[in-house]
């Protein structure tokens, strides 16, 4: 049977015994850590030599302080004599044998120039009959004798037909203080050497397959190899594990058994070093494990020196190191008695300059796992950073899971409450927004309970902006108002949350709470959305922008400076591009995933804008290859961003398919898109129809409200109706020099005054009319947004 992964190692072998057969043999050393395969390797060579008709000899050294001296060789004289033919036993002088043997007193030395040349006199004189190969196993055990003997068989018989084959562990032997390193280097220097390693990923799954009797498929291969390292003992035990149904995760008897003994070998201060390492997790970087183990850099340099020569570590670069295989960690993890306060220790060692040098997932987890160890709102703050940090990488499970655990573990109504709020948030773009609302439903439920309006306004503002609103969330609403505020006014739901978010802002602003201020702040700005209100987005968002920055959030920072060129686009400021600039760049500085994709988005909006149309088609395509778009969410403003592309391009064929997408999406307005498509190709009834379609929510319409404005304005002129011209002028005329901005700048339907001009253009007014739709031209190439100033 063919050894998985083992193709050139069996390769030497086999052309190490085919010249001993032909003219003359050599040495031969296998070597490899415990499992790697080193006996199945020699004992395939060993038949390929009887095949070949020599005679294979063979011994292994012993793992005791009573295994008698030159024990292999014992083994392997005993062996010559059972096989020799009487012709071939003749011809050796058996003399000093039978002393090895115990068959006769010792004259001399047992260590002497007799016994050794009549040892290899022995095996020499029978090759001269057939070729011979002597396998000796288990050379890291050896009494020095042995190897000594070994090293003058090797030097004294190269050109007869002998192969001498050892096998050894060189992460044992390769130690500074193994008593037989010196002895075997010599060796090593005349010695063909054959060092296996662990098996790839494709040798795992094979050797899987083989040993279970069924394919495994490549999640589990991979999982498996990163554990066992490709050890292929380690992989057998676990395959059969695997085989029985019982979890890949656990670690098999015989493996436990080895990695033990293996890790028994160690200096006691290396062994207590890794033991620490195991906390730390499979990769590690050695100034957070010196400062863990509260030890000096160069002492830790040392003992992983010792670590990575017993092949228990690799060496990752820059300082950072790996466990061999996690089965090496596991074993260690599991010897631990005081598991909470190791984790403990890491997060109090990790405070200041290291922090840097672990990822906040690990300092989340340590803070999970040290239990009562550590203060609640410690571990708590630790949670929602990686929370925070997976978010940004657009890891929103991840991120939720985190936000789970740090409501495990946070202690008070309080603290709890803005927990649950950024849980349901992060669950609402996980697409799980029943889950997100039972979230947020018992966050208002704890903010009822304290004597504090302000938290329940928190929790009622969050319901009205990621829930599904409906009339008990209206209800809440209201209810948080007169908490906050007093008896609501019968006025929309947006007016009321708009009252709110300001009275919250106020309050935190006085009150010392970044992370309520950032609250209130989006709050504020999300629900200060439609025309006209351009220039309080603006100061918001160079609020959040200071705040965010005190605080280190990443992402506040990141959506606030890309909402800020959105303003300015509304105001019709040409300074736009430079905070563009200024945000693509801030993008590129942090590096995750989502601000990546939220550049991306952002370049197609002002590509569309600007007319640079192939440009906006690659980098909408950049973004979709992030796979956001997945998320309902996300994928409304996809599909809405592809129609603003789309239709001043006249692609109609391409939006007819588009309509569809839309109409099947969660698209609050799929009838607005579908009535200024119809009319771009003059199709004024299908236009009509939906002239007048309600929003499908009624937290959106502020935020369409200028690209319905569009629409009346179009419509108007298609069809010279005075009426719905005379309500858009009333609309738009306090807001000439702006620009018409929807759905967080997603859509930009261009100078306030180009529509102007066109609904004046329909009431007859042609002298303003002309007028506006030339400062509509001028503020179009101010923008240097082509298209529009086309059209104007």
């Amino acid at each position: 049977m063919r050894l998985i992964g083992r193709d050139h190692p069996a390769g030497v072998l086999r052309a190490e015994v085919d010249r001993a057969t032909r003219s003359h043999g050599g040495l031969v050393l296998v070597a490899g850590e415990a499992g790697i395969g080193k006996t199945t390797l020699v004992t395939g060579a060993a038949e390929d030599a009887r095949r070949q008709g020599a005679l294979v000899l063979g011994g292994s050294c012993w793992e005791s302080e009573s295994a008698p001296g030159y024990w292999p060789w014992v083994q392997v004289i005993r062996a010559l004599r059972r096989a020799a033919t009487p012709d071939e036993w003749a011809s050796v002088d058996r003399g000093p044998l039978a002393v090895l043997l115990g068959e006769a007193v010792a004259e001399q030395p047992p260590e002497s120039f007799p016994l050794y040349d009549a040892v290899t006199t022995a095996l020499v004189t029978v090759s001269h009959h057939r070729p011979v190969v002597v396998v000796l196993e288990d050379l890291h055990w050896a009494d020095p004798a042995s190897l000594r003997l070994l090293e003058f068989a090797a030097r004294h018989t190269w050109f007869e037909r002998l192969l001498l084959v050892g096998t050894y562990r060189d992460n044992e032997v390769d130690a500074d203080e193994h008593p037989l390193r010196p002895l075997l280097t010599p060796l090593l220097g005349r010695a063909t050497t054959v060092a296996l390693t662990g098996l790839g990923p494709t040798e795992v799954g094979e050797l899987m397959s083989r040993t279970a009797g069924r394919e495994p498929d490549p999640a589990l291969v991979a999982e498996v190899h990163l554990r066992t390292g490709g050890n292929p003992f380690f992989v057998e035990q676990t395959a059969r594990l695997w085989h029985g149904d019982g979890p890949v995760t656990a670690i098999a008897p015989g493996v436990r058994d080895a990695l033990r003994r293996r890790l028994s070998l160690l200096p006691a201060p290396v062994g207590e070093l890794l033991t620490t390492a195991a906390v730390l997790g499979r990769e590690f970087h050695r100034r957070v494990l010196a400062a863990t183990a509260s030890l000096p850099v160069p002492a830790v340099d040392r003992l992983l020196d010792q670590a990575a020569q017993a092949r228990l570590v690799l060496g990752l670069g820059g300082g950072r190191f790996s466990f061999a295989h996690d089965l090496v960690r596991e074993t260690l993890y599991a010897s631990l008695s005081d598991v909470d306060a190791r984790h403990a220790a890491v997060v109090e060692a990790l405070d200041g300059d290291l922090a840097d040098q672990v990822f906040p997932a690990d300092l989340a987890r340590h803070a999970h796992l040290a239990g009562d160890h550590l203060p609640a709102d410690r571990a708590v703050d630790l949670m929602v950073a990686a929370a925070r940090d997976a978010s940004s990488r657009m890891a929103v499970e991840e991120a939720a899971g985190h936000y789970r655990r740090a409501l495990e573990h946070a202690r008070g109504p309080r603290r709890r409450i803005a927990v649950a709020l950024e849980l349901g948030h992060e669950l609402y773009h996980c697409a799980e927004p029943a889950e997100a609302q039972r979230i947020f439903a018992e966050a208002a439920d704890a903010a009822r309970e304290l004597d504090d309006p302000e938290p329940f306004a928190r929790a009622a503002l969050a319901i009205y902006r990621f829930a599904d609103f409906d009339d008990s969330g209206a209800l809440v609403l209201r209810e948080a108002y007169a908490r906050l505020i007093g008896p609501p006014p019968d006025v929309p739901p947006e007016a009321l949350a708009r009252e709110m978010s300001l009275r919250t802002t106020e309050a935190a602003r006085g009150g010392g709470d970044d992370d309520a201020l950032t609250s209130g702040l989006w709050a504020t700005h999300d629900t200060t959305t439609g025309i006209g209100n351009a220039e309080a987005r603006l100061a918001l968002t160079d609020e959040l922008i200071t705040v965010s920055r005190r605080n280190g959030d990443h992402n506040a920072e990141h959506f606030a400076t890309s909402l800020r060129w959105v303003a300015l686009v509304e105001l019709g400021d040409p300074r736009y591009v430079e905070q563009l600039q200024a945000f693509v760049a801030l993008s590129e500085r942090l590096g995750m995933t989502r601000f990546h994709f939220s550049s991306a988005i952002d370049q197609c909006i002002v590509h569309t804008m600007q007319g640079r149309f192939a440009e906006a088609e690659a980098v909408l395509a950049k973004a979709t290859g992030m796979g956001a778009t997945g998320h309902p969410a996300f994928r409304m403003m996809y599909l809405h961003l592809r129609w603003a592309l789309l239709l001043p391009q006249g692609k109609f064929a391409e939006l007819d398919e588009l309509a569809d997408e839309v109409a099947a999406s969660t698209h609050p307005c799929p009838g607005l898109l579908a009535g200024l498509t119809a009319l771009e190709r003059g199709d004024v009834e299908t236009a009509r129809r939906h002239l007048d379609q309600p929003v499908l929510d009624v937290r959106f319409q502020p935020m369409f409200d200028p690209l319905w404005l569009r629409f009346h304005a179009r419509f108007a002129l298609a069809t010279g109706d005075r009426d719905v011209a005379a309500r858009v002028r009333e609309r738009l005329a306090p807001h000439r020099g702006k620009w018409l901005v929807s759905l967080y700048g997603c859509d930009i339907s261009g100078p306030v005054d180009l529509w102007l001009g066109v609904v004046d253009l329909v009431l007859g007014r042609c002298d303003e009319a002309a007028a506006e739709l030339a400062d509509a031209q001028r503020s179009a190439e101010r923008m240097r947004a082509r298209p529009w100033a086309v059209l104007a």
